[in-house]
């Protein structure tokens, strides 16, 4: 008999202890599983520089549809990467046919953004896939920074840019409010 009691004792301390993990963790993976509803997207889209802009570019992934706010982080990040990469392969395009100088300064200028702009989309990706939302947050920040370094040296002369960087700096919005809600816990 004074055998059974220790070994009763640790069980029910082993069941407690499961239990009381088991509901810590709940509540965190219960926020991040609930699926984006429409007005959960549009209340993320009004946050941004373009309502209307926002939803149709998160609407043109299928996965918008059925995913949670940490998936919309995903979706965002790779629409933001997409985005970026097409520019700065057009930049690289137009900085070797270009014979107007000061086209190719801002070509070589804006080359050197979106480096940097890619560079934190991919560090984003990296803080996403480990839940570190603050640092995927100011990954994001910095992203908008990188864009409008670009946008700022961008003349209309250049015949993709302007467009390009609106719609650049647009993702990079996306993805940074969408981090500043998985930031605050707003999930």
């Amino acid at each position: 008999m004074k055998q059974i009691v220790p070994s009763f004792c640790s069980s029910s301390l082993l069941i407690s202890l499961l239990l009381a993990i088991f509901l810590c963790i709940s509540p965190t993976q219960s926020r991040l599983s609930v699926k984006i509803g429409s007005d959960v997207l549009s209340e993320i889209c009004a946050q941004t520089e373009d309502t209307d802009s926002c939803l149709k570019a998160l609407q043109s992934d299928p996965r918008t549809a059925s995913t949670d706010l940490y998936g919309l982080a995903q979706v965002s990040i790779n629409l933001a990467n997409a985005t970026a990469t097409e520019t700065r392969t057009k930049i690289k395009s137009q900085l070797g046919q270009t014979t107007d100088p000061n086209l190719h300064d801002q070509y070589l200028q804006c080359l050197d953004s979106y480096d940097n702009a890619i560079g934190k989309i991919n560090y984003a990706n990296d803080r996403w896939s480990i839940k570190d939302f603050l640092a995927l947050e100011a990954a994001s920040s910095d992203c908008l920074i990188d864009i409008t370094t670009c946008k700022d040296v961008t003349t209309p002369a250049s015949p993709f840019l302007p467009q390009q960087n609106d719609k650049s700096h647009l993702l990079c919005n996306i993805m940074s409010t969408i981090a500043k809600s998985l930031a605050a816990g707003n999930n």
